[in-house]
């Protein structure tokens, strides 16, 4: 026995554009879920276009669970209006609606979890944690997933304004919010759609469930086909997603409370760092023309006076990110960058290289930092016992830039140094020329040598080192005249 009471029944909406790889191990999670399928589940299958062999996968599985799936194709028209197709093809006696991408997966107890939580709680949507994977068996969770620390739970945005969610992927609806004609995917934007139009119910109905115990799996897969990955290769995901997404939540926040909620701030600054990000920032500088940077840029500035700094402040992301935002509302463009205090230091050494070198180790590396950049007078040393060691400062022709424009020089980060054998129990420093001395990261090579060097070779890398040593010391001793 599942449950005391009676399970209600689920409709799945699952959008298909070309997912020939993954959509039978999509559909597969919905078969064998820990309720009766026959009993309790319908899915549909909206294929959007697809132009490789999807549709022979959705069609092999309606002609298996005729009673169960439902299939449809359709041109090419995006995963909103795919979606909103859906809805209108749920049965009448249907109670939950789930969404779940062509290339996801839920968790077998999914759906058992989600019955059990809105039979236990008076709300009309709620959401399963993400769990992203990969076909080679790699795992790592949603950022996101600290809202289910707490278990199971209603969430009151006016309460937790870094409680925001912003995918479909894992939602799931009571059906009799679609009779009130209380819910439908923005069809405006191809991308962020699934954000807006969620939070544009949130801004009219503030509370949605979390439910522990399970998992949507989110597929992260390096595949050409990925919207994801694709997206910022579109113009589209710029000015648009700005204006027509962002700027919208917006209005419409003001429109009803008067004022741009927290949760709304906090979810903007929360999807703005994506533009910042080496690889989306280089992006936005080759595929923009000059005219449609500044357009882009002027309306990020925009957005961001409706934000307040403390919002950003309080982001998981990098310090220099949070300089740059926030270098951006007060200053606009060209940039100014406004160096912020540093409350919670994260300097830390990167070796990037190691080599044996005589009877010692050559270390290459570089210290990095949010906070602080080091300049020519600044010096990295090292502490072994009660011995000082002053490392050469080597130059890296690098920097870090946002949108082409500079926020961390790496010119003088960079060092080199060579330890003896005797000396591989570490401590790093940053001396600054303004007298200034801080503890940076330890590292401990015997450890690591012990670990990665043959035992007979460490003994000959030690007996050469005691030979010379020895060597030298009877020279030494030969010069003074000592036999």
């Amino acid at each position: 026995m599942l449950g005391v009471y009676e399970l209600q029944k689920f409709a799945i909406i699952i959008p298909v554009y070309n997912k020939e790889r993954f959509l039978k191990e999509t559909i597969e999670s919905i078969l064998n879920q820990t309720i009766n399928f026959f009993k309790y589940i319908e899915v549909i299958l909206v294929n959007d276009g697809s132009t490789d062999k999807s549709a022979e996968i959705c069609q092999l599985y309606k002609n298996m669970y005729p009673n169960n799936i439902k299939y449809i194709e359709i041109e090419n028209n995006g995963p909103s209006y795919a979606r909103n197709l859906g809805l209108r093809m749920v049965s009448n006696d249907t109670s939950l609606i789930g969404f779940l991408d062509a290339d996801d997966k839920y968790q077998n107890n999914s759906l058992y979890e989600v019955s059990n939580f809105f039979y236990k709680y008076k709300v009309d949507l709620a959401v399963i944690p993400i769990m992203y994977f990969t076909s080679k068996g790699e795992k790592r969770e949603h950022n996101l997933n600290y809202r289910f620390s707490k278990g199971s739970r209603v969430i009151d945005i006016f309460k937790e304004h870094s409680a925001i969610h912003f995918y479909a992927g894992g939602v799931f609806i009571k059906k009799s919010i679609l009779d009130k004609k209380n819910f439908n995917f923005d069809e405006s934007i191809d991308y962020w759609e699934d954000a807006l139009t969620l939070n544009k119910y949130f801004l009219l109905n503030p509370t949605y469930g979390v439910i522990d115990q399970t998992f949507y799996y989110y597929r992260r897969e390096a595949v050409a086909d990925s919207l994801v990955d694709n997206s910022w290769s579109n113009k589209k995901r710029y000015n648009i997603l700005v204006e027509n997404g962002y700027l919208t939540l917006v209005e419409l926040s003001i429109k009803k409370y008067g004022v741009v909620l927290p949760y709304i701030q906090f979810l903007l600054v929360y999807h703005l760092k994506l533009f910042l990000y080496k690889r989306n920032s280089e992006k936005i500088m080759t595929n923009l023309s000059e005219i449609e940077k500044k357009n882009l840029i002027l309306s990020i500035i925009n957005i961001l006076q409706y934000i307040d700094e403390d919002y950003i402040l309080e982001q998981n992301m990098k310090h220099y990110y949070k300089e740059f935002l926030i270098s951006l509302k007060r200053s606009g463009w060209p940039l100014k960058l406004n160096l912020l205090p540093n409350e919670n230091g994260s300097d830390e050494i990167i070796i990037k290289k190691k080599q044996f070198i005589g009877y010692g180790i050559k270390l290459i590396g570089y210290y990095s930092s949010e906070y602080y950049t080091l300049t020519s007078k600044d010096y990295i040393s090292i502490r072994s016992g009660k011995k000082d060691m002053i490392c050469t400062q080597k130059h890296i022709e690098k920097d870090i830039k946002i949108w082409g424009q500079p926020v961390r020089n790496l010119e003088f980060a960079g060092f080199e140094v060579v330890l003896p054998l005797h000396r591989l129990k570490i401590e790093f420093y940053l001396n600054k020329y303004s007298g200034f001395s801080s503890k940076l990261n330890s590292f401990n090579y015997y450890e690591r040598i012990v670990k990665k060097i043959p035992l007979l070779r460490i003994v000959k890398l030690l007996i050469t080192f005691f030979k010379r040593r020895k060597r030298n010391s009877m020279k030494k001793n030969e010069r003074r005249g000592i036999n």
